[in-house]
């Protein structure tokens, strides 16, 4: 995942900014120059939490409904961010 990253001082000097911005996408913090923490919004959060095994293969067919329309609208999102030429 391309998501942003920002150091953790720089989120702490800019919360609230950093905060709107980790409820759309995840926001990884670094310290010393390397990733330490990921910040993501409650909602994405609970619908990792909840699916069970996160290891678990699905067959086309039978992926849940909420996590096909998740892996869609990270697909589409991640279209968007790189546009093909």
């Amino acid at each position: 995942m391309a998501d942003r990253s920002v150091t953790t001082a720089e989120f702490i000097r800019h919360f609230g900014r950093y905060h709107d911005e980790a409820r759309q996408a995840p926001l990884t913090l670094t310290k010393h120059g390397r990733p330490s923490l990921v910040v993501l919004s409650a909602d994405t959060y609970r619908r990792l939490t909840t699916q069970g095994d996160p290891r678990r293969a699905y067959a086309a067919g039978e992926t849940p409904p909420d996590l096909s329309s998740l892996i869609v609208a990270e697909l589409d999102r991640q279209s968007a961010e790189h546009p093909q030429d």
